[in-house]
């Protein structure tokens, strides 16, 4: 299984259009929006370590508040990271197996 897991992760970074580089960690969350899930937490820890080298996928649903954060990734920083507030099975299933951490 672990020697799949450099192909998952070039197929989960291409699968959502980020720059294919296994050297680069890619930090994965999948679940929902809400406070007791420590998705604020999740949001304020996000603008702490983006500017290190790293790639990080949301996906989630939720309070509407966090869905437009977590829509905003993409536009603050559209080369690392990628927020999708939606359900979606093989998305999660990618990142589960493909995500670093």
């Amino acid at each position: 299984v672990m020697d799949a897991k450099p192909l998952m992760k070039e197929a989960l970074q291409a699968e959502v259009g980020l720059s294919v580089d296994s050297k680069v960690p890619v930090i994965g969350f999948i679940g929902r929006l809400e406070e007791q899930k420590g998705s604020d937490i999740l949001a304020a820890a996000i603008s702490e370590i983006i500017d290190e080298e790293v790639q990080i996928i949301v996906l989630g649903t939720g309070k509407k508040q966090m869905e437009k954060q977590l829509e905003q990734l993409e536009i603050l920083y559209p080369d690392k990271a990628r927020g999708v507030a939606k359900f979606n099975v093989p998305l999660a299933h990618m990142i589960t197996a493909g995500a670093d951490f």
